[in-house]
């Protein structure tokens, strides 16, 4: 059924409806008459089944060449694995097969890994939505020793000397990156980040702050103590999903962002 719903591009709308109608069995003909209602059906349901099979066979594929020969603590939980099973044969886009079979990867080596909410969360993404989490993991980091990830916007500064100095908020825009508020709202939507812009208490001058990207790392000092810093952070929901996300930060971003903060704060050798 993928492949003769990829025969459907680049054609009219009507086009798209008669092939749909004739991939589900309707206006078929069998012995040379038109196929009963009950023979359409049952031509759908084969269709569908069949349709199934490859998807798990192609999710499960991808967990096999994902997997290593490690021993597992122990067997996943029957449920989990039945709950999997019954979503992951309604996955059809390659990409999120993908991450499927990543997913039952991580539950084979170490049961425990994914909820049942993360599942049912990744059951109502597209391969967009996918594609957009990746995007917020590739801006996303940690700092210091915390676990949680978040995706920094920029810094306050406070006033100082009585109003003398201003208080500022410098921001980058982070649709120039590929993630604009829209993204964000739907992230927020699916759960994946807290649905408010957060940030941090003030930081300590000269305090030391080591952001973790996907890969490299950015040390900075803050000059004073009238800085916080601003961000979007990822519920526990998303931090299990962004586990599944191999996508490599952004070294334009990391400029950026970099650039910005060299406003009121030092660089320091890692």
């Amino acid at each position: 059924m993928t492949e003769a719903l990829s025969a459907l591009k680049h054609r009219s709308t009507r086009h798209h409806a008669v092939a749909l109608t004739r991939l589900i069995g309707l206006n078929t003909e069998e012995q040379g008459h038109q196929a009963s209602l009950l023979q359409r059906a049952e031509s759908r349901i084969k269709r569908q089944q069949e349709q199934h099979q490859l998807n798990v066979e192609a999710v499960l594929n991808h967990a096999v060449s994902q997997s290593d020969n490690d021993v597992a603590g122990h067997d996943p939980d029957p449920d989990w694995l039945h709950q999997f099973l019954s979503l992951a044969e309604r996955v059809h886009s390659p990409r999120m097969q993908e991450l499927w079979g990543r997913i039952l990867a991580a539950e084979l080596s170490q049961p425990g890994s994914f909820s049942l909410r993360a599942l049912d969360t990744l059951k109502q993404m597209t391969q967009k939505d996918a594609l957009l989490l990746g995007r917020a993991v590739a801006l996303s980091t940690t700092i210091n020793s915390e676990p949680n990830r978040k995706i920094l916007l920029g810094y306050r500064r406070g006033a100082a000397y009585g109003g003398l100095l201003a208080a500022s908020q410098p921001s980058l825009s982070l649709s120039r990156f590929g993630l604009p508020y829209s993204a964000i709202l739907t992230l927020r939507e699916q759960g994946i980040l807290f649905a408010a812009e957060l940030e941090t208490g003030l930081l300590s001058a000269g305090e030391p702050l080591r952001m973790r990207f996907q890969g490299p790392t950015l040390l900075l000092r803050p000059r004073h103590s009238r800085l916080r810093l601003r961000y979007y952070r990822f519920t526990p929901l998303g931090l299990e999903l962004a586990r599944l996300v191999q996508d490599q930060t952004d070294q334009d971003y990391i400029a950026a962002l970099s650039k910005l903060m060299l406003r009121d704060f030092d660089a320091a050798g890692a």
